[in-house]
């Protein structure tokens, strides 16, 4: 008889035991559901600024709209990190915790990679860095989706009604499926900021100039009585420039103005890269020059330095 109460009682509280652990793991489901319907409202706003809005969205309500969404996802963080999880659902916590965390660390990425490719509208960088942001934020869906299936699961088993919101920041977006093209519709916006910005990227010297630099960084060139050169310029901002020119001033060591020519007029629209040949000049073997090259500073430049190019070149004397 003894043997039998003492199983009884055993019994009984154990059931009793699964009992308050049911009943936990009911609460944890009841309140990560409240979390994820403001975490599906995020992800909603995220999805609408990705296929629809940031083609037209200006560069301050971007701002406004990320401070946002970052903002309500940080709150439903916060919510979270209260719920207290029972040990039988220690997994499925942390599922959500690395889904949570992984959406956060993403949208502040994508809004900074998002801010750089609309300033820096030819560079690598900031696509690179936009490709970077999405794989973060894919990373918390993959990650989401087996909490989700998880969760469900527990959920059914407990009887609980009401189902657990089925959260996804990134679907089959195309401006999302390729983080260049994500890029260029970015930088094809002017209301994410005017930029106007013009440069000289490179001279190229016809004859090629003989290698090395002189003792002073003059560049050296072999001996010659013509000196021909091209330049490239870009257009570094995110609006088409017509009627630029570049103007090319050459002097002599001694002081001497040299010749002072004008390229023809280039156009550049955004992005683009274009080329003026000037015609060659007279120089004097085992004579030194300053070579000056100045590119139309349009109005707003963001940066009017790299504007002007200017180096010291040498003609090698004749043997």
């Amino acid at each position: 008889m003894t043997v039998v109460l003492a199983a009884l009682v055993g019994l009984a509280v154990l059931v009793n035991d699964r009992g308050m652990d049911a009943r936990r793991e009911v609460a944890f489901v009841d309140e990560i559901r409240i979390v994820l319907q403001g975490v599906e409202e995020v992800s909603a706003g995220f999805r609408r600024l990705v296929g629809d809005e940031l083609r037209f969205i200006s560069r301050d309500d971007f701002d406004v709209l990320m401070n946002r969404l970052s903002e309500e996802l940080g709150a439903e963080l916060d919510r979270f990190r209260q719920i207290e999880a029972p040990e039988s659902v220690t997994a499925i916590h942390e599922l959500m915790w690395v889904a949570l965390g992984s959406w956060e660390v993403g949208l502040a990425d994508f809004r900074a990679a998002v801010t750089a490719a609309a300033d820096d509208p030819t560079g690598s960088v900031p696509v690179d860095r936009l490709g970077g942001s999405i794989a973060q934020i894919r990373v918390g869906d993959l990650v989401y989706a087996r909490f989700f299936s998880r969760a469900t699961e527990l959920a059914e088993d407990l009887a609980v009604v009401g189902d657990i919101p089925s959260v996804s920041f990134i679907t089959n977006q195309r401006p999302l499926l390729n983080g260049e093209r994500l890029a260029r519709t970015i930088r094809s916006s002017t209301a994410m900021g005017v930029r106007r910005d013009v440069a000289i990227l490179q001279v190229v010297f016809d004859p090629l100039p003989a290698g090395g630099l002189g003792s002073e960084g003059e560049i050296l060139f072999p001996s010659t009585e013509r000196l021909q050169f091209s330049v490239v310029a870009g257009n570094r901002g995110n609006v088409d420039q017509k009627g630029l020119a570049i103007r090319a001033t050459v002097r002599k060591e001694d002081g001497e103005a040299g010749p002072s020519i004008e390229s023809p007029g280039i156009d550049l629209a955004a992005g683009e890269i274009g080329s003026r040949a000037f015609d060659p000049i007279a120089v004097e073997p085992g004579a030194e020059y300053l070579l000056t090259l100045k590119l139309t500073v349009v109005e707003d430049e963001l940066d009017a330095e790299d504007n002007i190019w200017e180096s010291r070149i040498r003609i090698n004397p004749p043997g």
